[in-house]
């Protein structure tokens, strides 16, 4: 298999997804989605076995890693930003989006502390 169908297939399970995911939201089915996801999952990961050609190379990796690097850096201040602005009018919000506040700091300070977890092991490590 080339990397353009592998490119076409992934595509095509990515919309298959999405259409499972929005029409399982809308029965309010929660099952089907998880069972798709990881169907979905295991025929992207058969197909990339399939394909003969080179898919990733020393290039992709890094521009991989900087896009998750840049990820990170963006969405946890905007996470702990918007949580610590609910958080400060919580008295006249409704209470889920008070809820919702909390939520975001909390998320926000556990992924940075798995963030800062993970650079001192790869930096042990490496």
């Amino acid at each position: 298999m080339s990397s353009k169908t592998l490119r076409t297939w992934t595509a095509v399970i990515a919309v298959v997804l999405a259409l499972v995911m929005g029409w399982s939201v809308t029965v309010n089915n929660f099952i089907v989605p998880l069972i798709a996801v990881v169907v979905g999952m295991g025929l992207v990961f058969v197909l990339r076995k399939r394909t003969k050609e080179i898919t990733k190379d020393e290039r992709s990796t890094l521009l991989y890693q900087k896009a998750a690097v840049a990820t990170i850096g963006l969405c946890i201040p905007v996470m702990a930003l918007v949580g610590i602005v609910l958080f400060a009018f919580r008295e006249g919000l409704s209470v889920e989006l008070a809820a919702a506040g909390y939520v975001l700091a909390y998320v926000a300070c556990g992924m940075l502390l798995v963030q800062s977890a993970l650079y001192s092991y790869y930096a042990r490590k490496h």
